[in-house]
């Protein structure tokens, strides 16, 4: 399931490829870089969201296996935060 914040990191990407294609046409190349960070910003943004969504949707497949894995997690990192 695709999340609103997955959709709006797409759409970021998307005017940030037109703001860069618009610096192209008026040779402006403070838009065109603008836009290329606008765009990197957004698939950055994207990836993370996308990844988020998937692990939410796994969770609710398989609800036992995502209380297993948090905890697995939850005691591996309090053994390394907590090493005495």
């Amino acid at each position: 399931m695709t999340s609103a914040n997955t959709i709006k990191s797409k759409a970021e990407e998307l005017v940030g490829k037109g703001q860069s294609a618009l610096g192209d046409v008026l040779d402006d190349p403070q838009m065109q870089a603008e836009g290329k960070v606008r765009q990197a910003s957004g698939q950055a943004s994207y990836a993370v969201n996308s990844f988020v969504d998937c692990i939410v949707d796994g969770a609710r497949s398989n609800p036992l296996a995502a209380l297993l894995a948090a905890g697995a997690i939850g005691l591996v990192l309090g053994r390394h935060l907590y090493k005495k």
